[in-house]
């Protein structure tokens, strides 16, 4: 992210497919990636069964994106998505508590670090 978009300052990621590659679990949830600051994986359900199951070292329990938005402070006018994969309820909801000012896809990043295969 730092070399093809520098100006990032917040991804976040729904999907579950990247949620497991980043994570190692397939909860339902988002992860937050901020440039500075700690990543943080919210999970709505089946937070133990995230605790079980990822190694990951910031693991949160949420009931709703508002939570989680507590959480947050400084948010960017603009947040890196998933565009390919996020549904526009999901979008909405999201943005109702985290309201920032415009998006920009994510996509093109992910799939480069996917494409990278670990012996894993």
């Amino acid at each position: 992210m730092d070399i093809s978009s520098p100006e990032w300052e917040m991804a976040v990621v729904f999907s579950k497919i990247n949620l497991y590659y980043f994570t190692g679990t397939m909860q339902d949830g988002m992860l937050i990636i901020p440039k500075h600051g700690e990543t943080t994986l919210w999970v709505r359900r089946s937070y133990e069964r995230a605790l079980d199951e990822s190694l990951f070292p910031n693991i949160e329990s949420m009931n709703s994106f508002r939570d989680a938005s507590k959480s947050i402070s400084g948010l960017p006018d603009t947040v890196y998505l998933e565009t390919e994969v996020v549904p526009l309820a999901l979008y909405q909801r999201f943005r109702k508590h985290f309201p920032f000012q415009s998006f920009k896809p994510i996509d093109p990043q992910f799939c480069a670090v996917r494409a990278i295969k670990s012996e894993y």
